[in-house]
């Protein structure tokens, strides 16, 4: 089981995390603030990070470039997750060495396709090769297939 990490000073947006990803099938270990995020980092077995961008202290942004700066967590998957979508916030983001963005408000779906994605990219983290099937199909079970997909499903079930 994938180990997720959420960081947000908001204690419901982390139990809104927490509960889309755990009946997903990932393990969530969360934090309050920056130094709760960077303890549990040093303790290990954390395969990905959902980093709020404003918290009190150390922003998201900062904590995300200090994850950077340490050769034992360089390659951690990085999800920044904020309300705030100005251009300048994101590139910020980007710059400080996130994966991706995801804007708030979102759905369950397109917290864990991305999350699935990015689990599943080649360089990002060291854990995801021996369980990239197990994402992926955790990331099926709520994702929505694509168009062609479901026009292809509906055609099968038309001919049987």
């Amino acid at each position: 089981m994938l180990t997720v990490l959420i960081a947000d000073d908001e204690a419901d947006h982390r139990d809104l995390l927490t509960l889309a990803l755990r009946r997903t099938g990932y393990r969530v270990v969360t934090a309050g603030d920056a130094p709760g995020a960077l303890d549990a980092l040093a303790s290990g077995g954390i395969d990905a990070a959902l980093i709020d961008v404003r918290m009190p202290g150390l922003s998201g942004i900062e904590l995300c470039a200090r994850i950077r700066s340490d050769p034992a967590l360089e390659t951690l998957p990085i999800m920044m997750v904020s309300a705030d979508v100005h251009r300048n916030q994101i590139t910020a983001a980007l710059h400080a060495g996130a994966d991706d963005y995801l804007a708030k408000p979102f759905s369950r779906a397109e917290l864990v396709g991305r999350l699935g994605d990015l689990l599943r990219r080649p360089g990002c983290g060291s854990a995801r090769s021996a369980t990239a099937s197990r994402v992926a199909l955790a990331a099926a079970r709520h994702a929505v297939p694509p168009p062609a997909v479901r026009h292809a499903e509906v055609a099968v079930r038309r001919i049987a």
